[in-house]
């Protein structure tokens, strides 16, 4: 297979606004085959307290970093149709509906309770 007939790599460009943001999501990216191609730095914008403290030799002004990533194609992922959603198939299905059942039952008996008590008492005796 030549060059010419190689299927072109997918590319993302992110912007981090700090360094741990930055380590964490190229971690999360390797794990899905993604890898670095370029980073740029940058110091961050200072502002008055943070140009404050570096002036005065207390702080390291924040880095920005704006990282390449690239990986080879990957296959298009089927779609979930919204056939799951009326059968989800989750063992607790049945028992989380009754316990719906059961609440929804409760506060109509409340509601009815409440009426009933606020109305009587306008009731001439």
């Amino acid at each position: 297979m030549s060059v010419a007939e190689l299927p072109p790599l997918e590319t993302a460009v992110r912007e981090y606004k700090g360094k741990r943001a930055y380590e964490r999501d190229v971690r999360a990216r390797r794990r899905e085959g993604w890898r670095v191609v370029s980073v740029l730095q940058r110091p961050g914008p200072g502002t008055g307290l943070r140009r404050l403290a570096i002036g005065s030799g207390l702080g390291r002004p924040e880095t920005e970093y704006l990282v390449t990533f690239s990986r080879a194609p990957q296959p298009a992922v089927e779609p979930r149709h919204l056939s799951w959603l009326p059968h989800p198939h989750l063992p607790r299905a049945r028992s989380a509906r009754w316990l719906w059942i059961a609440l929804a039952i409760l506060l109509l008996a409340l509601l009815a309770y409440g009426l009933l008590s606020f109305f009587s008492d306008a009731l001439p005796t």
